[in-house]
Formats: C-alpha cells, sequence, structure tokens
C-alpha cells in the first residue's frame, strides 16, 4: 500500500509506524517542514508554508489561524505536485495540530484520510482555568483556543477517521463528537524500557554517583513550567529532602516554554519556582539535568526510587507511561489524564495537584513501604505492557484502524 504521514515537525507521533510499515513492504511517504528527515525506506518530502498575512503587530491575536492556513496549503501545493506525477495514497494519516489535513483529501480524494487529534481547548473544566496561580486575564486568550477549535473542526469534517491517543484526551471533545473518534494510543517500546536494578550514573563531572542503593527522586518535563506541576514540585523540596539525609532529586526539563507562556517578569519558570521557595533548600542535592539525550533519560528512570508525574487536565505525557514500564514506584498527581493510567494504591500513589506536602508525604511512603512500592511498580510495569506495548497491543489496533493489510 502507499501511506503518506503528514506532521510540521515529522516524525512526531508517527516515528515507530512509519518504521513498521516501510519494514512490512509499504511505500511510505512523509511531508513536513523541517529540513532533512533521514528515515532509512521514508520517501520524505519537504513543504513550505505559503505566504501570509503576518503582521507584527496583531501576529498572536492571529496565530491560531494564519500559520496553520499557510501550512494547509503550502502541503496540498506539495501533495498536487504529487499526483500530477501520479502518486495516488492508499491512506494519508495527519496530526491535526497544525492544520495540515485542510485540503487534501481534495488532492487524494481515493485515499482514506485519518486525522490524529490530541486535544480539543476549553475555556473551562481543563487546563485553562485548572491553576488559580495563574490565571487568565485576557479573553483574547479565550478567543484564540476558540479559534484553534475551529480548525480542529474543519480538520474532522475532511477526514474519513479520526483518532486520540487517550480517552481522556478524546473526551475533551464535545460528546457529539466522541463516537467518531477512535482511541489508540502511540505505543511504547515496552521490550526496551525494562527495569535494571544494577544501574548506575554519574551526575556531571563533579556531582554524586547515582545507585539504588541511596533513595532517588525523579521529576520528568519537557520544560520547567505550570502546565506539568513544576511549581508544585519546586515547593515540595524541603519537605522531600528531609525525608533522609542521603536522599537526591533530579530534575529533566529545560528551561524554555512548551505550553504555559513566559514566566513574569522577563525570567524563566526555573528561576521564577526557584524564588518562590519559602524555605532553604540544599541545592547540591537537587540537580537540574536539563533534556537529555534518550539512553540518559532511560538510566535516570531506571535508578528512581520514587518518580514524580504531575499534569494540568490536558494531554498525557509519553514519559508517564514509559515511567511505568521502567517499574518506577508512581507519586502523581491526582487529575483525570493521570487517573486513566493510575490507580491510587493499586499502581502508583496519588495527590491533590495543589498539595506539595501531600505530594513528600507519598514520596515518604513510597520510600518507607518498599514491598508494597515494588508491588505497586510491577503492576504498573504489567497495565504498561498489556495497554501500551507498541508491537503488540498498539501497532495491531493502528493496522486494522487504517484498514493496512
Amino acid at each position: 500500500m502507499k501511506i503518506v504521514f503528514v506532521h510540521q515537525n515529522f516524525p512526531g507521533q508517527f516515528l515507530r509506524l512509519s518504521q513498521s510499515f516501510v519494514a512490512e513492504g509499504h511505500e511510505v511517504v512523509a511531508l513536513g517542514m523541517v529540513k532533512q528527515c533521514h528515515l532509512p525506506g521514508v520517501r520524505y518530502i519537504r513543504y513550505d508554508p505559503a505566504p501570509g498575512p503576518e503582521d507584527p503587530q496583531h501576529e498572536a491575536r492571529y496565530s491560531p489561524v494564519i500559520p496553520r492556513l499557510r501550512r494547509a496549503y503550502g502541503v496540498a501545493h506539495t501533495a498536487r505536485e504529487l499526483a500530477k506525477q501520479g502518486f495516488e495514497p492508499d491512506v494519508v494519516v495527519v496530526n491535526t495540530g497544525w492544520g495540515e489535513n485542510l485540503f487534501l483529501k481534495d488532492v487524494w480524494p481515493k485515499a482514506r484520510h485519518v486525522a490524529y487529534f490530541e486535544y480539543y481547548y476549553r475555556a473551562k473544566g481543563q487546563d485553562l482555568d485548572f491553576d488559580p496561580e495563574f490565571p487568565i486575564t485576557n479573553e483574547e486568550v479565550i478567543w484564540r483556543l476558540r479559534l484553534k477549535n475551529s480548525m480542529q473542526l474543519g480538520a474532522l469534517d475532511a477526514a474519513d477517521a479520526a483518532v486520540a491517543p487517550t480517552r481522556y484526551q478524546r473526551d475533551t471533545f464535545p460528546s457529539y463528537l466522541r463516537d467518531q473518534i477512535a482511541v489508540i494510543h502511540d505505543g511504547i517500546d515496552t521490550k526496551r524500557l525494562v527495569p535494571d536494578p544494577t544501574v548506575g550514573l554519574q551526575i556531571g563531572q563533579d556531582g554524586p554517583r547515582l545507585t539504588r542503593q541511596k533513595p532517588v527522586v525523579t521529576y520528568v518535563t519537557r520544560n520547567i513550567e505550570p502546565m506539568r506541576g513544576a511549581h508544585i514540585v519546586f515547593k515540595s523540596l524541603p519537605d522531600l529532602l528531609a525525608i533522609d539525609p542521603d536522599l537526591q532529586v533530579v530534575v529533566i526539563g529545560g528551561k524554555g516554554n512548551s505550553y504555559s507562556g513566559a514566566a513574569p517578569g522577563g525570567i524563566s519558570w526555573y528561576e521564577h519556582f526557584k524564588a518562590g521557595i519559602d524555605r532553604p533548600v540544599d541545592w547540591s542535592r537537587v540537580h537540574l539535568v536539563g533534556n537529555l539525550p534518550y539512553d540518559q533519560f532511560v538510566r535516570v528512570l531506571q535508578v528512581s526510587s520514587a518518580h514524580i508525574y504531575m499534569t494540568y487536565p490536558f494531554v498525557l505525557s509519553w514519559s508517564s507511561i514509559e515511567a511505568m514500564a521502567l517499574e518506577c514506584r508512581i507519586v502523581a498527581s491526582d487529575t483525570e489524564p493521570v487517573r486513566e493510567i493510575v490507580t491510587d494504591g493499586v499502581n502508583g500513589r496519588l495527590f491533590p495537584f495543589f498539595d506539595p506536602k501531600a505530594l513528600a508525604e507519598r514520596v515518604r511512603e513510597t520510600l518507607a513501604e518498599k514491598e508494597k512500592s515494588a508491588a505497586m511498580a510491577a503492576e504498573a510495569r504489567r497495565i504498561a505492557v498489556e495497554r501500551y506495548d507498541y508491537e503488540t497491543v498498539c501497532l495491531p489496533q493502528w493496522r486494522e484502524f487504517m484498514g493496512i493489510k
């Protein structure tokens, strides 16, 4: 079969799927905006967004629409050239968050068009109004989200089938649309992600060597910002460090912005959160290691004694399920996306999102109740393998959904 993947930052979520279908002998073409992409067997074609009316004075106001339309036109123009050359795909899969699928069905009308949806925004009841510490004061923020949603509705109209990676993310869409959206996760490699009780690693050139013999608390986020609860983790540091004089905290994450916008005062969220801690912190035991290569990220989680995962009601991070596969002792925020994968007392411990003392207490329990924590960690891995393994669970679901034989 001829299969097209479209993602402005290809491969994105489509890395494993594209590789699997190449290995099965299908012809795989990818359209994206990155300059180069070298995946064996994948024919990658770069496209440029069409020209658009960017006015710096109003760029933020129109940003939910104009860049998406430019991508939609740009990728459609590129697809039209492929069609003129006689290329007709059987399946086209598009991450709709970037606007790219709007016109592709008109270019390739015979193909099955699959829309991959990540999230539908709301003014109330999800991430936007969740955190009272960072309230929305400009109603135009809400208007921009409505524009984003309008693009998603257009994407659904231009698709033959739709999919979301988790039940929670599917259910952010209006109730009358949910039955039209399947739930299939991207999948994780549980054969590669296995616990290793003998693992050890050095933190920097002069930092401590970490092993499973002494307590290590880990926390992972793409960037240190409110969306993934970094401010609560930072507030908990004095109580976390008081649990054990040998305890070390490792924070994986950058100092940029992913989801939460800019921090107040022209500083990073890291600096803002650090300044907001109301008690002394022994920073020699707190290690901000930035964004790590994947193999190092895995080793940090393998050495973890208690792993913190936090999120607003928003998109669920891959790292949360990867941590489960690695048999991490999960301590997570009691928010709806998390409750889809973690049941309190069964495969992890939950705590109220806004309570740093409860976070520290749940970590203390995790470290103290070693046998119970180990049993819950084993159950976490069992769930990760049973529900989210790429090869045995998610790939077959994707193949059936896409109609690939």
